[in-house]
């Protein structure tokens, strides 16, 4: 079996890794290799993946798997999946897979594709926290006086969302390129735009592959009922499924309901 979890971030992803991870003879990797994708226009690294999964769980060598070294979680889930003796679910979650869906069919047409899907507005928010750059009081004061000295942009946050000259946003030569871009009166208005256009775009994959796509609402991953229905679209036997009270998870640690 072979898996890939999407939705536009802030959605729960790492939580479904962690649920996929739980099962029986399964390592599934969160954002493995952002490095070397894009949103859309090639789709090479992401059809190299499946390849790679594939003949790892074919019984081949582990050990030749492409990843993003710079993403710790990433070294981790390769580390883990080195020691392993058989492997019978693979898989990966990331929003950037969405526009390869057909390119990942047409190679392996028994992939199974979860996305996750959050309110708009609290995902539409938790992007602008997540995007913002926080700092230190003191350390604000600093950089403010670094760039006036040095002629150089005081960067608050990044946007993913828009195309821009690094002026005002800080420019991120990993994450600018795994989004679309909007046109849009404001950085809020371009993150709506984005969540419109990615649920749009699973909506009509899902009524086109039925078998293949499913949309699961957020809170599906609060409870055990909504974890098995997940893992029994992806084909886990239901004997087998391991689920536990929620799996959604704050950076913090608390697990918490999934809303």
């Amino acid at each position: 079996m072979i898996v890939i979890g999407l939705g536009s971030g802030r959605t729960g992803t790492a939580s479904l890794s962690r649920l996929f991870n739980s099962q029986r003879d399964a390592v599934c990797f969160h954002e493995l290799n952002p490095t070397g994708c894009v949103f859309e226009g090639n789709p090479q690294p992401v059809l190299n993946t499946i390849a790679e999964f594939n003949r790892i769980i074919a019984g081949g060598p582990k050990a030749r798997l492409a990843i993003d070294y710079a993403r710790p979680a990433s070294v981790a889930t390769y580390e883990a999946l080195q020691k392993r003796d058989k492997i019978r679910l693979m898989g990966d979650i990331a929003y950037y897979y969405l526009k390869y869906v057909d390119d990942i069919l047409e190679q392996d047409p028994n992939v199974r594709f979860v996305c996750i899907k959050r309110d708009r507005t609290e995902t539409v928010d938790s992007w602008l926290e997540k995007s913002s750059i926080n700092r230190w009081t003191s350390l604000q004061i600093a950089d403010r006086l670094k760039s006036m000295i040095v002629r150089v942009p005081y960067h608050e946050s990044k946007n993913f969302w828009q195309a821009h000259d690094g002026t005002r946003y800080q420019p991120d030569p990993v994450w600018d390129k795994t989004f679309p871009k909007f046109e849009a009166d404001s950085k809020r208005e371009a993150i709506e735009k984005y969540w419109d256009y990615y649920y749009d775009e699973a909506a009509r994959l899902e009524a086109r592959l039925p078998e293949n796509f499913r949309i699961f609402d957020i809170s599906e991953m609060s409870n055990p009922d909504g974890q098995r229905r997940i893992l029994a679209f992806v084909g886990v036997p239901a004997d087998e499924m391991v689920v536990k009270d929620a799996f959604h998870e704050h950076k913090s640690g608390r697990t918490t309901k999934a809303s």
